[in-house]
């Protein structure tokens, strides 16, 4: 399945304070992850994935994402297994003097729940 994320980043969002996105996904495997910055974005606008309080994107704790008028493919492998699944956006923008928007989109490989068969009732006669 495909999830699509935007985030719009204001002016000169500092990283300790950045802003966030929420995007609700099915359980699954995360195969692949492309991460669109616009014409614009110069380079100064991050973007990191996070899953619960787990920084999965980019996968090395504390950094992230830029770019300016790129699209970026990246393979994964990332495993969520838990309900809700949501995955949070944080972006920021210092020394940025317009707003920008950081799309993100996520393919996942949902994941198969087995279902018990119900147990067949069977009497016992009696004696």
């Amino acid at each position: 399945m495909r999830y699509y994320g935007a985030i719009t980043v204001p002016a000169n969002t500092l990283e300790s304070a950045p802003v966030t996105a929420e995007l609700e996904i099915c359980p699954g495997t995360v195969t692949e992850f492309y991460r669109l910055f616009p014409p614009g974005c110069a380079g100064l606008v991050h973007l990191q994935v996070f899953w619960q309080t787990q920084q999965i994107f980019p996968s090395s704790a504390g950094e992230s994402y830029l770019g300016d008028g790129s699209e970026i493919l990246g393979s994964a492998g990332f495993v969520i297994d838990e309900v809700p699944a949501i995955l949070e956006l944080r972006a920021w923008s210092p020394g940025t003097t317009y707003e920008h928007v950081v799309y993100a989109e996520f393919y996942i490989e949902r994941a198969h729940i087995l279902v018990p068969e119900p147990l067949v009732s069977t009497t016992i006669p009696e004696f």
